[in-house]
């Protein structure tokens, strides 16, 4: 990772800066719960232990940026999505790491002597079967089976199965209609929450993994970047406002128990606020390239954390008191996950992101002969 360099970063054309930052900073947050939530001979004093399990919500930012950056290009295009393109791109983009990623969590996983390590108990090659077919989402009973971080990606890949259809939804109704059903589709989803699972994997409805409880926090990233293609980035001062009041209602939302629902579309708010606010700042100053940087190599981070921080946790336990313990932890957690994460995306992501680009170059495109359509009437 080379040094911050005071030049301000110039995006690609059409591309909005400072998202990559926000993906490395959720990232890092996720990596501190688990920091906290697997180290529990750390035994955090006062409200630490609550104060560590809001940076899960992390992952809730993952999905709002997915929603943003994937229909954001489209809106620029003129709303056109070509299907095969874009499922061909995404395909390069997200499975071969992730794949990799697998094969090094369930090689831990599967053996006795380090298993204990990272998982409650020895996985099984059909616990392997579903994180490879990516669904275990589905399956509630398998989540921790392998690498429990890695339910987020089974998430990812349902996304990406359901968007181009969302862009027709769109294009027929427009942004907020399909906001609204979205929302209505998480609550009957969470409403189904605690029923009976079923067959030796835990398949089960009404999970809060699934893609229908988190459809509403996708569809908010979306709706965002069609403001921001119709309106513009807001104000800096307008979006520190709006990411500020957002974050404090969702983290309220979380602090006091409210329902499944309501937490989840109050971290989608809190996702669009801090997208915009990323977005505004990346616009009015210099931009360090260093955390843009690191936040390309966010996804290869999250991928890989949770077994290093398993892995580090009987280390981590040698040292005295809990503050040595979280410090030089977490540094040293955090220091070998970017390493790893370096080569994954230097020998991994970057190839593959390559040739999915050379194979397919145009996910989104104005259809032939036209010009961009006009936005549906909202």
């Amino acid at each position: 990772m080379q040094g911050i360099s005071v030049t301000s970063v110039s995006p690609p054309p059409g591309r909005l800066g400072g998202l990559d930052t926000l993906r490395g900073l959720a990232a890092v947050a996720v990596l501190l719960c688990h920091v906290a939530a697997y180290w529990a001979f750390m035994d955090l004093p006062g409200k630490l232990p609550q104060l560590f399990d809001l940076m899960a919500q992390g992952v809730d930012i993952f999905i709002v940026i997915s929603g943003f950056v994937l229909f954001y290009p489209v809106l620029r295009s003129g709303g056109h999505l070509d299907a095969r393109q874009f499922f061909g791109r995404r395909t390069f983009r997200i499975l071969p790491a992730y794949y990799v990623g697998l094969a090094i969590a369930a090689a831990l996983a599967l053996n006795p002597s380090t298993a204990r390590y990272v998982v409650a108990e020895p996985a099984n090659w059909g616990q392997v079967l579903i994180h490879v077919l990516g669904v275990q989402t589905w399956f509630p009973g398998s989540l921790g089976s392998i690498n429990g971080s890695l339910w987020s990606v089974s998430l990812e890949l349902h996304l990406y199965l359901v968007f181009p259809p969302l862009v027709l939804a769109w294009r027929r109704w427009g942004i907020v209609p399909v906001l609204v059903v979205s929302a209505i589709l998480a609550l009957v989803w969470n409403l189904m929450a605690g029923g009976p699972s079923y067959g030796d994997y835990g398949l089960a409805v009404g999970g809060g993994h699934a893609l229908p409880a988190r459809f509403v926090q996708f569809v908010a990233g979306m709706a965002c970047a069609y403001w921001v293609v119709r309106r513009g980035v807001p104000p800096l001062r307008g979006s520190v406002v709006l990411a500020t009041a957002s974050v404090l209602a969702a983290v309220t939302a979380s602090s006091t128990d409210q329902s499944a629902p309501i937490r989840h579309l109050a971290w989608a708010a809190a996702g669009v606020g801090l997208v915009l606010l990323t977005s505004s700042l990346a616009r009015s100053r210099e931009y360090p390239p260093m955390t843009e940087r690191f936040g390309e190599r966010a996804y290869s981070f999250y991928l890989l954390h949770q077994p290093i921080v398993l892995l580090l946790a009987p280390l981590a336990g040698r040292l005295d008191g809990w503050v040595t313990q979280l410090v030089i932890g977490s540094i040293g957690a955090f220091t070998l996950t970017s390493i790893a994460a370096a080569l994954m995306y230097r020998w991994v992501e970057l190839p593959t992101h390559r040739l999915g680009r050379r194979l397919f170059p145009r996910p989104s495109r104005t259809a032939t002969g036209a010009g961009p359509v006009p936005f549906p009437s909202d």
